[in-house]
């Protein structure tokens, strides 16, 4: 019977990237299943590739029958070499990208002193000569003293991050880097981790794991006593601990919002910010033991009660517009125009707590796909899928990622910028503004005829959608007949945008 392989498992198998693995897939050279690869079809899209002796398949074969505490040495292994091998790759690339600029610098230097030259036998242009020689030579001293600074700190940093913990955690195989100025439980947030937690402060143990290799180092107090059965067995709380050596930890993580139980959380408006006439954007503070525990794409229900205690409560319902990897403060787009209820009601009530009760839906990024990522939002909109591209982001692992934001009006894009500024400083993100009539078909033609020139096939794509009910339910046969697989494609039904015609 053929092995099923993790692409993660698949490249150091085989010593290649796991972009080189994807690579092949959306070439169709290998085929995928739920995330996985074949062993046999691996060898044949690599036939060239150097594989490793048997004892790496009899580890992986061993991890498929045994129980996962049983393998601890050997995922020690694996953590330890997979981890060092991504931040020496890392840092590789980065001075390759150093030293070509440097010596781009040199190029131009040594061309600006040519010209120079030039011009000093030119007695007409002598004074702006001897100016410009002057300002030159200022500058150079400067450039001088800041290489003498800032690379040396650049790469103590470089330094301190490749020296960081590597924390591995099973059953998922999910790895991650640990800062020693964070407990186990902050690092795997801030990495895009669903993992499982609750008062975030030692008392419910909740988010307890078992420590399979590796040492740790308690730097939190925890008042949560653990039974002599899970003593024996190394269990740790990851809220009260940082790792001191790269670590394995068995633990369970949400893969799907069936895993996410229902909470009901008191949080504390922090600040609102009318981004335009039609948008507040609302940010709300969690308390400290009371987290609230999401994954992106999820809406929660709001409930406000009013300083009048003779008022009804205020409830409304919104996507959750930030990363899971920012527990404690948590963004929703608010819209504001046709006298908006709630809007209203956070105005005229700023101190009052806001009731959460949730999180609801299942628009969420599915973890195990190799493809890459389209995001398709529709005005007013956006929140769900900012949640989702900030959560695909801090996990890096779609080779590339595509934005389209559609509207029928140029302010409607009160987020602009912040995208503006992800096309400009990430080089596997691209964002596509539309403008369109507000009319369904118009909008999906549109939509169609950028993805058709833009994208070569959308086979090896994800779609994720998030636009008004009418409007997904026209784009889905439209990117069928595409190319674009059923299970491939996500939607998200909104509300609150602007309306559109059929």
């Amino acid at each position: 019977m053929d092995r099923h392989l993790s692409l993660s498992q698949a490249a150091r198998l085989i010593g290649v990237k796991r972009t080189d693995i994807q690579k092949k897939i959306q070439e169709n050279k290998l085929a995928v299943m739920e995330g996985t690869v074949v062993l046999s079809d691996l060898k044949k899209a690599f036939p060239d590739a150097t594989y490793e002796d048997n004892t790496m398949v009899e580890k992986m074969e061993k991890f498929m029958q045994d129980a996962v505490h049983k393998m601890a040495q050997s995922e020690r292994e694996g953590a330890q070499v997979d981890g060092l091998s991504r931040r020496l790759v890392k840092l590789n690339k980065e001075l390759t990208d150093e030293k070509a600029r440097a010596n781009q610098m040199e190029e131009l230097i040594d061309g600006m002193k040519q010209k120079f030259m030039e011009l000093k036998t030119n007695p007409i242009q002598e004074n702006s000569f001897n100016e410009i020689k002057s300002w030159f030579n200022t500058a150079l001293q400067a450039l001088g003293e800041e290489k003498l600074t800032t690379p040396v700190q650049s790469l103590e940093n470089q330094i301190k991050q490749f020296m960081l913990p590597h924390v591995r955690l099973l059953p998922s195989r999910h790895d991650y880097i640990s800062d020693k100025s964070e407990t186990l439980l902050e690092s795997a947030l801030r990495s895009g981790l669903a993992v499982d937690y609750g008062c975030n402060n030692g008392k419910c143990g909740k988010c307890k794991a078992k420590l399979l290799s590796g040492k740790v180092e308690k730097t939190v107090h925890q008042d949560y006593v653990f039974s002599e059965s899970e003593k024996s067995q190394g269990y740790i709380l990851t809220c009260s601990n940082t790792a001191v050596t790269d670590i394995t930890l068995e633990t369970e993580e949400a893969v799907s919002s069936d895993d996410i139980p229902l909470q009901t959380i008191n949080a504390k408006i922090k600040k609102t910010h009318q981004v335009n006439d039609d948008v507040m954007i609302l940010t709300l503070k969690t308390p400290r033991s009371q987290r609230l525990r999401f994954l992106a794409g999820q809406h929660i229900e709001l409930s406000l009660k009013p300083d009048n205690e003779e008022e009804q409560a205020i409830i409304a319902e919104y996507s959750i517009a930030s990363c899971p990897c920012e527990p404690a403060n948590l963004e929703f787009h608010i819209p504001t125009r046709a006298n908006e209820p709630f809007a209203n009601a956070i105005q005229n009530n700023l101190n009052s707590n806001i009731k959460l009760k949730g999180p609801h839906g299942s628009f969420v990024l599915n973890e195990d796909s190799p493809n890459s990522l389209i995001f398709v939002a529709w005005d007013t909109g956006f929140a769900p899928i900012k949640s989702l591209m900030e959560h695909a982001m801090s996990l890096e692992q779609a080779e590339t990622i595509h934005l389209y934001w559609m509207t029928t009006k140029v302010e409607n894009h009160y987020l602009d910028n912040l995208c503006r500024s992800w096309n400009d400083a990430l080089d596997n993100f691209t964002y596509t503004r539309i403008m369109c009539e507000a009319n369904t078909g118009v909008v999906a033609e549109s939509l169609m005829s950028h993805l058709h020139e833009e994208h070569s096939h959308l086979l090896n794509f994800d779609l994720y959608i998030a636009a008004p009910g009418h409007l997904n339910h026209l784009l889905k046969p439209l990117l069928i007949s595409h190319g674009i697989k059923s299970q491939n494609m996500h939607f998200e039904s909104i509300f609150h945008g602007d309306e559109i015609t059929d």
